[in-house]
């Protein structure tokens, strides 16, 4: 498969998560994290676990940012930078992660950060399927 159609079977299914969890700013992160999957699957970001260990630290310094500083922008900045720390020290950075963790400083809600997690854990498993996770050859 091309990296485009990987692209959209991986956002398939996070198209039903995004609409059962009626968020729709769940897209950004996870979306840019299945575009890195379908382009770059041999890349340690692009890695299963990477993928999901990276959205779930994400997830909780977002949470407890919200928690510590209440929603909002500086929430948001905390969370980012407590993220990427959390990722880099455990060696699972994934860049689209740190929008997860800004998204959840600014909302502090715990429904969309579940949404997030399902829609992590969703792509990490497509991404351990053989056809979508090696790249086409071409020419």
């Amino acid at each position: 498969m091309r990296p485009v159609e990987v692209t959209l079977v991986l956002l398939a299914p996070l198209a039903v998560v995004q609409a059962v969890a009626g968020e729709p700013t769940l897209a950004p992160p996870l979306a840019a994290s299945a575009a890195l999957i379908a382009v770059a699957p041999g890349t340690p970001a692009a890695r299963p676990l990477t993928v999901l260990l990276a959205h779930l630290m994400a997830a909780a310094a977002g949470l407890g940012a919200a928690f510590v500083a209440g929603p909002g922008t500086p929430a948001a900045m905390l969370a980012v930078g407590v993220g990427v720390v959390a990722m880099l020290v455990t060696g699972t950075f994934h860049a689209p992660a740190a929008a997860s963790a800004a998204l959840l400083g600014v909302t502090g809600q715990l429904v969309p950060a579940l949404a997030l997690a399902a829609g992590a854990a969703i792509l990490a498993v497509l991404a351990t399927v053989p056809r979508l996770a090696r790249p086409r050859r071409t020419g």
